[in-house]
């Protein structure tokens, strides 16, 4: 089979620093590629690039704004001065670019099947002439429906077109399903959860523990709940003056008011940022952690918390509904409801090795059980094969 994943963000040392959805795409390539499979990764970027790594060939376009300047600069100041429906134009114009880049790179390269995501509509004005698989990671709609952010009318138009476009569509959760039939009237085709790599995220007995320590990783935002969890930090550090708080990821704005306005002097002086890392560098730096902590407002799924849980680790996440279908509290890790959970919890972790063992030993034996990356592609290569076959 012949696959093309299109995309923005992929995880790789020789391109731009991604989130979950790289990470995600990069576990899927490599996987299929092993299994025999031909993968193309195609896409767009801040620069052109093209190479071969691994089996995979990747091709990436300067995106959209910088290789027409001109048409980004009428987009912009059509938005300054509030033309109506301009945007709309632009973005149309944009994806159905790249509707014909990818149409040509598909026909080129005799692409059997194609996956994208929802996230922007990239794919809003694809034709279906080569079968376009849509996963729901998340979305501009998801932001605005369940986290408050500010509604961006245009995009979310462009990811109904997408979502409308092909009926093929993949679910990470069943509430991620559940997510787009209430923002979008769409149901959803198939649900199939995110895996991870568990030999790379793995135990690592050389790596010795930081006593104490609370790590994050993802991007650094209030959507994520970073803040909630600096917050808890504050009271916590009162009780353990030893306790050390690590961030990983992207978002240096955010982190800066966080310094400025969120951490007390105290906190910061034991905060530690590591900045955005690769894929592949996050298990040594994770296999450090005394407990890894993810206060999110919301998700579509938990990859971060199957990483960590695969590390061995105990973890400590908020209660919404895409973690309650990983986390068992008391069993495998703890669903917080309010920030005097996450200190009760991480209180324990601190302070009871025996327990901490046995919850740390059921997170992975959960993540062997249900959420490996051998389990989800095998699922998606089937899915590929039915719509091939029909």
């Amino acid at each position: 089979m012949k696959i093309v994943f299109f995309t923005n963000e992929y995880s790789h040392s020789q391109l731009p620093a991604s989130g979950g959805v790289g990470s995600f795409l990069k576990t899927m390539a490599e996987g299929m590629t092993k299994l025999g499979h031909e993968v193309h990764v195609f896409g767009f970027s801040k620069r052109p690039v093209n190479f071969n790594d691994e089996g995979i060939t990747f091709k990436f376009l300067k995106k959209y704004s910088k290789q027409f300047p001109l048409s980004e600069f009428l987009r912009s100041l059509s938005g300054t001065l509030n033309i109506k429906n301009a945007e709309r134009y632009f973005l149309k114009k944009e994806r159905q670019y790249l509707a014909k880049q990818l149409k040509t790179y598909c026909v080129k390269n005799d692409i059997d099947i194609i996956e994208s995501f929802v996230f922007n509509g990239f794919t809003a004005f694809w034709d279906n002439s080569t079968p376009l698989v849509i996963r729901f990671h998340g979305s501009r709609g998801f932001w605005h429906h369940y986290l408050g952010a500010k509604k961006e009318v245009h995009k979310i138009f462009m990811e109904q077109l997408a979502l409308e476009n092909t009926p093929y569509t993949v679910a990470v959760s069943a509430f991620s399903a559940q997510a787009v039939k209430d923002i979008y009237n769409i149901k959803i085709d198939k649900i199939i959860p995110n895996g991870i790599d568990a030999k790379l995220f793995s135990p690592n007995l050389n790596l010795s523990e930081m006593e104490q320590s609370v790590f994050y990783f993802g991007t650094l935002s209030e959507a994520k709940g970073v803040d909630t969890l600096c917050q808890v930090f504050n009271t916590l550090i009162e009780a353990f003056p030893k306790a050390t708080l690590h961030l990983i990821g992207r978002g240096s704005e955010f982190l800066d008011h966080l310094k400025q306005h969120v951490l007390s002097k105290k906190a910061l002086q034991n905060m530690s940022y590591h900045g955005p890392k690769q894929l592949e560098e996050l298990p040594d730096l994770l296999n450090q952690a005394s407990v890894l902590v993810f206060p999110s407002r919301n998700e579509t799924f938990g990859l971060i918390v199957t990483e960590s849980m695969a590390l061995g680790k105990p973890v400590i996440a908020s209660n919404i509904p895409a973690f309650k279908e990983i986390i068992t509290t008391n069993e495998n890790g703890f669903i917080a409801e309010s920030q005097e959970d996450y200190i009760k919890y991480i209180s324990r972790m601190f302070t009871d090795s025996e327990e901490k063992k046995r919850i740390s030993k059921n997170a992975r034996e959960q993540v062997l059980d249900s959420f490996t990356k051998d389990i989800m592609i095998q699922k998606s290569i089937a899915y590929y094969q039915n719509i091939l076959n029909t």
